[in-house]
């Protein structure tokens, strides 16, 4: 009787493979065993890529709670020995210790999203120092891990355009939608310091830092360990999602949710994170200089961005199909790279 999982000869009326210690009670049983054996190992591994997904998502978010904490700590802390010092009743309006502590609060948070930018940046070196210790602990190659391969320069440049022109088309539709005031209140709100502070700080942190680490959390890491126990379009819609989830507000969540999924598009393209990266970062450094309310100028900024991403579509797809044609036809003769 041969074994169907290692294909090992075994004796008539052996109850055991010899090899592998699969049942072999008739070849109809022990496929069947099989089958359920591989039922259950692909349930976990399904398990597993959610559970480590969440796990790096969880991660991220941690870690930005401990920077704001840390900040917000330091910061009470330097008022109330302010307070001290000057003597309590020296600060008009502060005539009971809940006034106090709730005015407090309100300077808190005010000073919190005063320095989002430096908070960001801090928080994003912070996630990247801990998964380089992390993966070079296990004696893990952190790029591999994070599907961080080389891309040509070329390509990144279309994503660098096309991140752009996407932030543009995006903010216009968006804009002409009719959802709810409090949807678009609750967005000015989340954005409201945003292009405030310096603007160097800005683009290092909302641009670079976010757009990368952003794209080795979501795609580098919590996608990528999706896929190893599910199937790819899978893996993207749950990514997107978790995505949309973690920028809160309901406009928000709506724009990550699908720019996550074209992100995972770009990222099974090219096999790599870096130009999902780069239109991340290109995406979101548009916000800190496309802020205009003449309508003329969106109105001409929304058609080029329309024509810069029909563009940059017909050009993938026409180079595509000409590298195809133009490949040698001959056995084992090297092919063009699709540019």
């Amino acid at each position: 009787m041969r074994c169907p999982r290692c294909q090992q000869e075994n004796q008539e009326n052996t109850r055991f493979c010899i090899r592998c210690g699969l049942p072999l009670a008739d070849e109809a049983q022990a496929a069947g065993y099989l089958r359920r054996q591989q039922r259950r190992g692909n349930t976990g591994r399904f398990l597993a890529g959610i559970g480590k997904a969440v796990c790096y998502v969880l991660l991220f978010m941690l870690i930005q709670s401990a920077v704001i904490g840390f900040y917000g700590i330091f910061y009470a802390a330097g008022e109330m020995s302010s307070a001290v010092t000057g003597g309590y009743n020296s600060f008009p309006g502060y005539g009971m210790a809940e006034e106090y502590v709730y005015d407090l609060s309100e300077d808190l948070m005010k000073a919190v999203y005063e320095n989002i930018s430096l908070l960001t940046l801090i928080s994003g070196a912070v996630t990247l120092l801990f998964l380089a210790v992390f993966f070079g602990l296990r004696r893990k190659n952190l790029f591999a891990e994070c599907d961080i391969r080389p891309v040509p320069l070329r390509k990144l440049l279309w994503c660098a355009l096309a991140g752009t022109a996407l932030n543009i088309v995006l903010s216009v539709i968006i804009s002409l939608l009719p959802l709810p005031e409090a949807w678009y209140a609750g967005l000015e709100e989340q954005y409201q310091y945003l292009g405030t502070e310096n603007i160097l700080l800005e683009i290092l942190s909302t641009a670079l830092m976010t757009g990368l680490v952003e794209e080795v959390i979501f795609r580098g890491l919590a996608e990528s360990r999706m896929r190893r126990g599910m199937r790819g379009w899978l893996s993207m819609l749950l990514s997107a999602i978790l995505f949309g989830i973690c920028h809160g507000t309901p406009i928000a969540i709506g724009y990550a949710a699908l720019l996550g999924l074209l992100f995972s598009l770009m990222n099974r393209r090219f096999g790599s994170i870096l130009p999902s990266a780069v239109a991340h970062m290109f995406f979101n450094g548009a916000a800190l200089w496309f802020v205009t309310e003449d309508t003329l100028l969106v109105f001409a900024a929304f058609l080029i961005s329309c024509g810069v991403l029909l563009g940059t579509l017909y050009l993938y797809f026409r180079r595509e199909e000409s590298a195809e044609v133009s490949a040698p036809s001959s056995a084992g003769g090297p092919t063009d790279e699709i540019q």
